[in-house]
């Protein structure tokens, strides 16, 4: 096995999180210390903390890297795209991470779901994550046309239901433990909240 110090810092970074999923998936989040983690992975607390800040930091890892990866895929959609199909084409990157039962994705979520602490601090998260989107795609509009003057108030709320049509999808799927027609799911949500065009210059 590879000493941590031929290690990339990202390559540490995943084998830290593998190592405290496992343990919280087997004893439970908060019955598991962070010595613990340390101690599997082979390294000392101290060094734990140069790579996360906390445990619950090495849990939500995981959305902020989907969530980097969600812009990247905006920022490769064509700009006369109508902002709902973005969105959208945006959210494969949630449907790609959790319907694949080979990913530990789904395992984090339980994780998440099952401790009320981490559950806010993803919601807060999701929260920032919105408010970003609108602004992307506010930016997105002007690109298209420098003299729009996007309704921001109205992009805001095309990504707030664009989340909830997300959401539903992935409760409905994973409740009925049917990860595999999440996409399905959510083109079906999404269609019936489907806005006309792109958004409209505020008032």
């Amino acid at each position: 096995m590879s000493s941590l110090r031929e290690l990339s810092r990202q390559a540490v970074r995943d084998r830290i999180a593998e190592a405290a999923e496992a343990l919280f998936l087997a004893k439970g989040f908060h019955e598991t210390t962070v010595d613990e983690i340390a101690a599997v992975v082979g390294m000392s607390q101290r060094s734990f903390f140069r790579y996360f800040a906390s445990k619950e930091a090495v849990v939500l890892e995981r959305f902020d890297r989907q969530a980097e990866e969600l812009f990247g895929r905006l920022n490769s959609r064509p700009l006369d795209e109508p902002e709902w199909d973005s969105l959208r084409a945006c959210f494969d990157v949630f449907v790609a991470h959790l319907a694949d039962d080979t990913r530990p994705d789904r395992a984090t979520q339980e994780i998440i779901e099952s401790c009320p602490s981490l559950l806010a601090a993803q919601l807060a998260r999701v929260d920032r994550l919105k408010e970003d989107l609108a602004q992307r795609l506010a930016a997105r509009a002007v690109a298209r046309d420098p003299k729009a003057r996007p309704d921001t108030l109205v992009l805001s709320a095309w990504v707030g239901a664009a989340f909830a049509c997300l959401q539903a999808a992935v409760r409905h799927t994973l409740c009925d433990d049917d990860p595999g027609q999440l996409g399905a799911s959510l083109d079906h949500t999404m269609r019936a909240l489907r806005p006309v065009g792109h958004v409209t210059a505020e008032r």
